[in-house]
């Protein structure tokens, strides 16, 4: 485990999949900091907050990026 990951093992945590919610919440530990918690609907908007928050972090890192359920899937119906 290293110094940014969070105690579940992950830098970047997305929660379950719920269809009649608005987005996902993304929870993204940045060092020296407190995380981060944003709502995000789509990919794009998660590869956009992803890249602001944690540029060192790829949204297809699966050592750093977990996703609780149906990856790649958000309410919007878009996959990616």
């Amino acid at each position: 485990m290293t110094h940014e990951a969070l105690e579940h093992g992950h830098a970047v945590e997305i929660a379950a999949f719920a269809p009649q919610e608005h987005g996902r919440h993304v929870r993204i530990e940045r060092p020296g900091t407190t995380p981060v918690v944003v709502v995000c609907s789509s990919q794009r908007q998660f590869e956009e907050v992803l890249g602001r928050e944690r540029p060192d972090i790829g949204p297809d890192d699966e050592q750093q990026v977990h996703w609780a359920d149906r990856p790649g899937e958000w309410p919007t119906g878009r996959r990616t």
